[in-house]
């Protein structure tokens, strides 16, 4: 019972040190690659490439879905929306680049507010690079289903 109490205090601790740390700076900087994540401050054309265009689909406590985005062109943004509106439930999201480097994992406030969607620009000055990109959207607390487009 004990150790169920300090894991969760722990991660409660380790939630807020990372929402602190975001919304103080507004950028993430990946560790390696020369990726620089940021919130998306404009919605509309950020001169990249839009991402994913709105696959939609559900999730549970626990369940890990994995979705994946083409990059076929020279481009230096990539954009990765996920929504699912219900600030209530907590999705995380974790980005696998063609290069082999992991970005994140994000939750909700990776963006600067808690608003139920992680809305990421990545930027890469040497161009984000082409191939098969991977988004692994995992079910962090869910009640019930959970829908989502990303």
């Amino acid at each position: 019972m004990f150790k169920k109490i300090g894991v969760i205090a722990l991660i409660l601790l380790l939630t807020a040190s990372l929402a602190t740390a975001v919304s103080e700076e507004k950028t993430i900087t990946a560790n390696s690659g020369g990726y620089v994540v940021t919130p998306v401050q404009n919605t509309g054309n950020t001169g990249g490439d839009i991402g994913i265009l709105w696959v939609y689909d559900t999730i549970t406590q626990g369940e890990t879905n994995l979705h994946s985005k083409i990059v076929n062109t020279d481009i230096t943004v990539l954009n990765v929306d996920l929504n699912w509106g219900d600030s209530t439930d907590s999705l995380r999201l974790t980005i696998h680049t063609v290069d082999g480097y992991v970005l994140g994992p994000y939750f909700d406030n990776a963006d600067g507010v808690t608003d139920g969607r992680i809305n990421l620009d990545i930027r890469n000055p040497n161009g984000i690079a082409r191939g098969t990109w991977n988004y692994e959207v995992y079910g962090y607390s869910v009640d019930g289903t959970e829908d989502y487009y990303i």
